[in-house]
This record gives C-alpha cells, sequence and structure tokens, in this order.
C-alpha cells in the first residue's frame, strides 16, 4: 500500500515500516492463545497482519481510507471499528499493543486507563515514554509520570530509531510495557489528588508550602508533612497522603 506525501502529512501519523520492530513488538506482548487484542491506529497494518493470528483483534482506524484497505485486506478475521479513539467506545481487552499517534500521546493513553485491559506494549517518542517511567527526583519526573503511575507499572523495553518509520518522525521513539494494577495507596479525593501533583509540577522550584499555599488555604497547608521539601522529590504514594489530609 503506497501513501502519498501529502496523504501522510494529512493523517499525521509516522507509519511502523521496520519488520523486525514489529516483530519484537508483538513479542513483548506474550500474547496467550485465544485472548481480547486491542489494536489502536493500525495504519498500513504492520502490526496488524501479526496480531491476527494471535486472538481475537479489534483495531480502532480514524481514517476510513485506510480502514477500507485494511478491511479488504483482513476480511472476517479482523473487527474493525472506524472512528477516533477518543471518541468510540473502546472494548474490555486483554491486551493493548499499537504504535499510537504522537500527536495524542497523552489524552489516549489517559482515555485507555478508563477502559479494562491488563497490560499494553505502546510505542511512544522517547522523551515522553521516559517521561512516562520516570523515577522521583529525576529531570524527567513530573505530572505525566505521577497520574499515569497512579494506574500502571511502567517499564521501557527498548528505542526505535526514526529511520524505521516512513515518514520520518524528528525524534527517536520508545516501547513502552505498561502492567495494570491498583495504586498502593488509597485517594479519597481524585479530584484533590489531581489539583495536588498539578500544583506541585507547576511550581517545581518551590517548596511543598510555598507551592501549595498558592493553590490552597494557608491553615490546612502548615499541617502536612514535607513541607520543606520540592514537589518533585515526592512519590505518587506520598502526594496521595497530602490530597487525603487536604480533602479532610
Amino acid at each position: 500500500m503506497s501513501l502519498s506525501p501529502r496523504r501522510r502529512k494529512a493523517l499525521g501519523q509516522h507509519f511502523l515500516v521496520d519488520d523486525n520492530i514489529a516483530d519484537r513488538i508483538v513479542a513483548a506482548a506474550e500474547i496467550a492463545e485465544g485472548e481480547r487484542i486491542l489494536e489502536i491506529g493500525p495504519g498500513r497494518g504492520v502490526l496488524t497482519e501479526r496480531l491476527v493470528p494471535l486472538g481475537k483483534l479489534v483495531a480502532v482506524e480514524k481514517d476510513r481510507w485506510l480502514a477500507a484497505v485494511l478491511r479488504q485486506r483482513f476480511g472476517d478475521e479482523l473487527e474493525l471499528v472506524t472512528g477516533d479513539a477518543l471518541e468510540v467506545e473502546l472494548p474490555p481487552s486483554d491486551v493493548v499493543v499499537a504504535n499510537l499517534p504522537y500527536a495524542i500521546s497523552s489524552p489516549l493513553l489517559f482515555r485507555l486507563f478508563d477502559v479494562e485491559w491488563g497490560r499494553a506494549v505502546l510505542m511512544f517518542q522517547e522523551e515522553f515514554a521516559r517521561r512516562l517511567a520516570a523515577s522521583p527526583g529525576s529531570k524527567a519526573y513530573g505530572r505525566l509520570s505521577v497520574m499515569a503511575q497512579h494506574h500502571v507499572d511502567c517499564r521501557k523495553l527498548f528505542r526505535v530509531s526514526r529511520t524505521a518509520f516512513l515518514p520520518q518522525p524528528r525524534v527517536h521513539s520508545l516501547v513502552v510495557r505498561l502492567e495494570r494494577r491498583a495504586p498502593d495507596y488509597e485517594v479519597r479525593d481524585f479530584a484533590i489528588f489531581k489539583r495536588v501533583v498539578a500544583t506541585l509540577f507547576q511550581h517545581r522550584r518551590k517548596t511543598v508550602r510555598n507551592a501549595l499555599r498558592l493553590e490552597f488555604p494557608a491553615d490546612a497547608v502548615e499541617q502536612l508533612p514535607h513541607l520543606q521539601e520540592r514537589g518533585e522529590v515526592l512519590t505518587p504514594t506520598q502526594m496521595a497522603g497530602l490530597a487525603d489530609l487536604l480533602s479532610g
């Protein structure tokens, strides 16, 4: 299947064309016989053709022209949903495998957190993936790290050169494996938790005291632990503890 440069630009996608990388992504998913598989943005079908024989595959493709090509190529072997993955209903699955469109990586990832699945092998821009898996105190650690790690364990698998795509993106990519699990802490009020996390990283060079006083009543803040530390060194568990005290 050949796409004109104008059409590729209009789609805003970088299509994986390296068969070895595709093989490694699918192998990393460790799909057992009969498992339910969800693929988002199958594009040219380089992952799709490897996933079809492994289980019950549902693929979500926004572009109607690509969807028609995929439907013609795979027929009844594939359940194809034509629509925007940010808007259509995503089915529950055992495993998600995808080269996600980079422009919507963050909203699409958090959309996935609202859907039932056990594990995911996903490819992102390298910087985004490193932020996703970052540890407290590191330069890459931020709001994305905390909010994603609230839902999953994230493990970096391997780097992918930009030469593995057509057209080539400007940056390299990174494949990660996410394991769904409940956090080891409870959050009394998730909206407060999100506000705490957002505030601490919006003012990441300030102490916890000085950052949170910009958003919450001073008398409530003064009762908190970690006041002399910077928010960027706190774990998700510690941030959840701050949120629970503020919500109380």
